[in-house]
């Protein structure tokens, strides 16, 4: 467990691993091989000042995949600052993880997408499944 001093919301090989806010945006993780999985709630749980930072993190140890997801509204750029930021502040957690963002968005603007700060991250991020935005849900094997 990466995240000494923090539990896991999850249980060691649970087979779906549900990531929900409030509202209906939700990321599913499907565990179909069992492996030995951890999910924190970041927002509020793990950072709980004002800075920046995204929803969760869901972590495949057996596979050293960590997946940042930002559940969020409409305000796709502040989302990305949210999931780099938080990349950022765990980055000594992950060094030996293949960090993966996930941003699960209510309306996904079309200025926004087609927004210079979205192409960059997009550019940026551009490793097969590095990246994946969807409305509503996001539903993966991990």
């Amino acid at each position: 467990m990466p995240l000494n001093g923090y539990s896991s919301l999850c249980e060691e090989r649970q087979r779906i691993i549900v990531s929900r806010d409030a509202g209906r945006r939700e990321h599913r993780a499907l565990n179909e091989d069992t492996c030995r999985v951890t999910q924190y709630k970041i927002d509020g749980d793990i950072i709980c000042d004002a800075s920046i930072r995204c929803d969760f993190l869901v972590m495949n140890e057996d596979r050293r995949d960590a997946y940042l997801i930002e559940l969020k509204g409409s305000d796709i750029e502040h989302a990305l600052d949210q999931l780099e930021t938080t990349a950022r502040h765990f980055q000594n957690e992950l060094r030996e993880y293949c960090v993966k963002y996930r941003l699960v968005c209510s309306r996904a603007k079309t200025q926004a997408i087609r927004g210079n700060k979205y192409k960059k991250f997009c550019k940026k991020h551009n490793n097969i499944n590095e990246f994946i935005c969807s409305e509503n849900v996001i539903e993966e094997i991990i």
